[in-house]
């Protein structure tokens, strides 16, 4: 019998954005396998094809779902309590990326945490589709006085090419790499 597993996440890209989703896995270190269809497959680790456990897909946002993203960024970009509690909500998300939801990834190196750091701080600034829709949001060492435990390193990052969510609001994605103990 199997273990017990985490079998997959499923993610939402914005409509005509399959391919740059694709795109943002592989700057994350893992293998989109796409065979057509509703959603496109990703292979957290690239050497391995197991379409039972560690797996995440991602599929087209649905219409009634971008409508309702579209109708809720307008409201939060109005005064009011709406607006002015997202604007709070928004700030808070962006510094401490550690309290908000997210799905972690885990290194195998502290140097290929580094080397994706760097693919996706770059792709930040120079790949135009990318620029201002990725970024790398707050790396945490274990010395750091915010770091959520001493046996890893974190780093969060944001992308609202897909989220798990509401795609308006963005994904944290956070790297990690464990202290050999």
């Amino acid at each position: 019998m199997d273990p017990r597993r985490l079998t997959h996440v499923e993610l939402l890209h914005r409509p005509g954005e399959r391919a740059l989703a694709q795109r943002l896995f592989e700057l994350l270190g893992c293998r989109p396998v796409d065979r057509g269809g509703h959603f496109f497959s990703v292979m957290v680790d690239p050497a391995v094809t197991d379409w039972r456990s560690n797996i995440l897909y991602a599929s087209e946002a649905t219409p009634e779902q971008c409508r309702f993203e579209d109708a809720l960024t307008t409201a939060l970009d109005t005064p009011g309590p709406l607006g002015d509690s997202a604007r709070a909500y928004l700030d808070h998300f962006r510094s401490r990326p550690q309290y908000s939801a997210h799905f972690g990834l885990r290194c195998a190196t502290l140097g290929e945490l580094e080397a994706i750091v760097a693919r996706i701080s770059e792709a930040a600034e120079t790949d135009p589709e990318l620029a201002g829709r990725i970024e790398v949001r707050r790396i945490f060492r274990p010395e750091d006085p915010d770091a959520a435990t001493d046996t890893m390193v974190q780093a969060f990052l944001h992308t609202d090419v897909v989220a798990t969510g509401l795609l308006c609001l963005g994904q944290h994605i956070e790297l990690q790499w464990h202290v050999p103990q």
